[in-house]
């Protein structure tokens, strides 16, 4: 099979377009026949050994996928081959999605693909989609009624965040931080979207709820705004942290968040396990079919681009990035 594998760390051009072994299921593996693989930050960040895994070199990148059973392993009975599948979570102990043919190491893994979402969009609902469900709906306990701020909107979480909020049935707010993609924003479903890089934040937030805050915060660069979002939430709000920001620390102002009754959250979504992830999928699946959620594709490039996939997922672009095998 033809497959994207890296022999080495570094940039974009470590990605090589490469004939590959083809992988054979075993006891309760799924073998598919990969029709979309989308791009992410996770796989960059492995592609640069920032994220240290247990796979060694050379292997092969790419976290989600969506395509077609080719075959089982022993004591696989919840899918058949010829099922219509996508999935999230390759990559980190083995080979991934950005090839013709992918392993599951679980069957619980694969789930039905929506019958009205492409393949590309039902690969583009994987990491950011359930991240984002995760840290709103588990972490968060995000409720009807309640207005939403999404620190970062534009971007692939956030974008699934927005979407996801108005589809609970909150009040959503966003920032971004160019201003072309405010449009885009809005049409996601965000009632209001600043742009961090002319606006005061604080100000509209406050102008928005009229001086009330937000009941919950999605943050994805905390390191840079923590300290702001504490002064934007009401009284006994939330944030939940999902992004680090360029600082891998942070430091907490105790009495502005003692001052709120702030209650701080961290989010992981790998910590869902196999199996909640993969219902999280199911939720997310069940929302697409609705016409709730729709997933945002901004490029598809054939497999052999992968290093021009990766180019522009480091500068600035709106919607997911999918390779097509």
């Amino acid at each position: 099979m033809r497959a994207v594998r890296i022999h080495e760390y570094g940039g974009p051009e470590v990605l090589v377009y490469e004939e590959a072994e083809r992988p054979s299921p075993g006891s309760g593996q799924v073998l598919v026949r990969i029709l979309a693989a989308a791009v992410n930050q996770i796989d960059v960040a492995i592609r640069r050994n920032a994220f240290p895994t247990p796979k060694q070199l050379p292997r092969i990148l790419g976290s989600d996928g969506a395509g077609v059973v080719e075959a089982t392993g022993a004591d696989v009975d919840t899918v058949r081959p010829g099922d219509e599948i996508f999935f999230t979570g390759l990559s980190i102990s083995t080979d991934g999605s950005y090839a013709e043919y992918a392993l599951l190491p679980a069957a619980v893994m694969a789930v039905p693909k929506p019958a009205v979402a492409s393949f590309e969009q039902a690969a583009s609902l994987g990491v950011a989609t359930s991240a984002a469900w995760y840290a709103l709906v588990r972490r968060g306990a995000l409720k009807e009624g309640e207005t939403v701020l999404v620190q970062g909107g534009a971007g692939g979480v956030g974008s699934a965040a927005v979407q996801l909020a108005r589809a609970l049935g909150a009040r959503v707010l966003a920032t971004v931080v160019h201003a072309s993609d405010v449009a885009g924003v809005l049409e996601l479903g965000a009632e209001a979207v600043i742009d961090a890089s002319a606006d005061d934040v604080p100000a509209e937030v406050k102008r928005l709820t009229d001086d009330k805050g937000v009941d919950l915060i999605l943050e994805l660069i905390a390191s840079e705004n923590l300290a702001t979002d504490l002064g934007l939430i009401v009284r006994g709000g939330r944030i939940v942290v999902l992004g680090a920001g360029p600082d891998p620390s942070l430091t907490v102002p105790t009495g502005a968040a003692i001052g709120v009754d702030a209650t701080v959250l961290f989010a992981n979504a790998g910590n869902a396990g196999r199996a909640g992830t993969a219902e999280t999928l199911r939720q997310i699946a069940a929302l697409v079919e609705q016409g709730r959620l729709k997933p945002v594709i901004g490029h598809v490039l054939p497999l052999e681009q992968a290093r021009q996939a990766h180019e522009l997922l480091e500068g600035h672009h709106f919607g997911k990035i999918v390779l097509v095998p």
